[in-house]
């Protein structure tokens, strides 16, 4: 009974791993590609993606930019609609370019931005941007909670640090991780979109 038990929790944490973890995906050059084996014939493949894309990816027909059954070889050019944390929604728009052959087949995704779904709020940025805007957010919130965290350790601070103390003691709520997950927001929500594409297409070719 113990072996089987075992088995199947080997099981388990093979499948687990196999998934893409959204932190894993790099978007910083705004590309992300992924391989997999696979030993199912390559026509199969073929069909099987086709078949996900359209059904997965609004206006499918619109958004092919080529189908190549020979080589077993779909570019799309969609945009993702997604429910954001930073605006009621936004697009993921990509590249993206599914290949395969009789051992493995790739999704790879290149020129990754961000939109907002508002016509009044139209910019496009780049992953790369998005990431570089986050990352130089949270360096100055972090400069700030450090800020906060050195005034409230001295013993006897002057009225205007008082003053900086009540102006910052909301960073009582955060950790310095906390502050570094919040102010990556917009590139984690791109990570989760690409991540997610890739395991739904991943676990629907392996069934």
């Amino acid at each position: 009974m113990k072996r089987y038990v075992i088995f199947f929790l080997l099981i388990c944490a093979n499948s687990v791993f196999a998934q893409v973890i959204p932190d894993s995906v790099d978007l910083r050059n705004n590309s992300y590609c992924a391989v997999f084996e696979n030993n199912t014939p390559a026509r199969n493949k073929y069909q099987i993606a086709k078949k996900w894309f359209a059904a997965n990816l609004q206006n499918y027909r619109d958004i092919i930019v080529s189908e190549d059954a020979r080589n077993c070889k779909i570019v799309l050019k969609p945009l993702v609609l997604y429910k954001a944390d930073t605006y009621s929604k936004c697009y993921l728009a990509t590249l993206l370019t599914f290949e395969c052959d009789n051992k493995q087949f790739s999704v790879k995704f290149d020129n990754v931005k961000r939109r907002a779904a508002f016509t009044t709020m139209a910019n496009v940025e780049s992953a790369d941007t998005v990431y570089q805007q986050s990352k130089l957010t949270t360096d100055i919130e972090i400069g700030k909670y450090r800020r906060y965290m050195a005034l409230k350790a001295k013993h006897a601070p002057t009225a205007e640090e008082l003053k900086e103390i009540r102006s910052l003691a909301f960073f009582d709520n955060y950790t310095e991780d906390a502050l570094r997950r919040e102010n990556m927001v917009y590139y984690h929500e791109l990570q989760n979109i690409v991540a997610e594409i890739v395991n739904k297409l991943k676990l629907t070719l392996e069934e």
